[in-house]
């Protein structure tokens, strides 16, 4: 890589969140110190969607280092990104966090051969020498700039490095466009689970009142099992794009919303889906381990203002038949709905079997100012909102417009 196009680039810092999050502050600190460009996800934000984001990142790298531990070789975003980087034959910085931890599978595979960087014992306080060792690396084989020598050690086959100061800084934080960002949140608006009726009678939401108040951190620890242990990035990235944010909320209960509009790779783990299916569930017992997010979500959500609008959802299928002018029904699942038809045929289309829902809300609640996508209007329905259908018509042949 040339020394023109490095300098364009960051060095990005790949971590998993459980174990090593502090020393990957401290590394990035001291890059930053010496005027390294650096890229760390819970320092400089994404934007949009995260799957982007993170391949924007990786695409802006100079070199990836990286904090191998069991954590990291079990994080499947960890192998995708450097899976990627590797595509694009961007280098590798290999640091060894454990000593009880050798890479072995996808990262022994992926690490082989190169030179690592020895942060595993930490105890007498070697983390100087080696950040020594990793910023001569990356100064003089990343970003090529030639070492200083000092005087006195002229002459010596071994010159010693004085730090030198790179005269530019990294590039502004990751945004995608409106268009980008409502393509890859159009799930929550459009799927098709939040809008089917049941037949079953379920009982009504109780039991989560009673909890108390927790950090979001605690409040997801009852549902942990219900994903892999990418839960933890996720849950730093919306505690800080929260940690400016306004006075009507905690910021605990900013982030819970935020958690909530987050959407992840695949869809399926995404938590609201998770959330929406337990919700539904007519086994109300299945729903006790979301009490604790359940209440500082709900708590979030009854502070916002309500909406008193015409609010929109929309389904690629025809769910006409479902839906008989007259009757009540209750949606059990968060509903997330948009402010404007057009918003929502963004995702489902202007062709082909589709279904609107025109709501008149007196309850929702606009979540704009703490969600993942502030770029949407996003407005969400409460789990058990009652619903009466007034009317239903079919403008085309292929399209069904219920109102609610």
């Amino acid at each position: 890589m040339s020394s023109s196009d490095s300098r364009r680039k960051h060095i990005m810092i790949s971590y998993a969140w459980r174990g090593t999050q502090d020393l990957a502050y401290e590394v990035a600190d001291q890059l930053k110190n010496e005027n390294i460009p650096v890229w760390m996800d819970i320092q400089d934000g994404i934007g949009g969607n995260i799957n982007d984001g993170m391949a924007q990142a990786v695409e802006n790298s100079a070199a990836i280092c990286f904090f191998m531990t069991p954590e990291y070789q079990k994080s499947k975003s960890c192998r995708k990104e450097l899976e990627y980087a590797e595509k694009l034959e961007i280098p590798l910085i290999p640091c060894r966090c454990r000593v009880d931890f050798k890479p072995s599978a996808w990262l022994g595979l992926i690490s082989a051969g190169l030179k690592w960087y020895d942060f595993r014992d930490l105890s007498d306080k070697p983390v100087n020498a080696t950040m020594n060792q990793l910023i001569n690396y990356i100064q003089t084989n990343i970003f090529q700039i030639n070492p200083t020598v000092f005087p006195d050690l002229e002459g010596r086959t071994i010159p010693r490095i004085f730090r030198n100061r790179l005269q530019y800084r990294s590039s502004s934080p990751l945004s995608l466009t409106n268009s980008e960002a409502n393509e890859q949140t159009g799930h929550r608006y459009t799927s098709l689970n939040d809008t089917y009726t049941t037949q079953d009678m379920v009982m009504p939401l109780e039991g989560y009142e009673k909890e108390s108040l927790v950090s979001l951190e605690q409040s997801i620890q009852s549902i942990i099992h219900l994903f892999n242990d990418d839960i933890h990035r996720y849950v730093y990235i919306a505690r800080q794009n929260t940690r400016v944010n306004p006075t009507d909320l905690s910021p605990d209960e900013s982030a819970a919303v935020h958690l909530y509009s987050m959407q992840w790779t695949p869809v399926s783990d995404s938590l609201y889906i998770h959330l929406n299916r337990a919700l539904r569930t007519v086994n109300r017992q299945a729903l006790a381990p979301w009490f604790p997010y359940l209440k500082l979500f709900l708590t979030a959500l009854y502070k916002l203002p309500s909406c008193h609008k015409t609010i929109w959802r929309g389904v690629k299928d025809d769910l006409s038949a479902q839906y008989k002018k007259g009757e009540k029904i209750i949606w059990w699942g968060v509903s997330s709905c948009a402010g404007s038809v057009s918003v929502i045929e963004q995702f489902i289309g202007q062709n082909g079997i589709r279904t609107i829902f025109s709501i008149e809300a007196t309850n929702a609640k606009f979540i704009r100012d703490h969600s993942y996508f502030k770029e949407e209007d996003e407005i969400i329905l409460l789990p058990g909102t009652y619903l009466q259908i007034v009317d239903k018509m079919q403008p085309a042949q292929d399209l069904t417009i219920i109102h609610l």
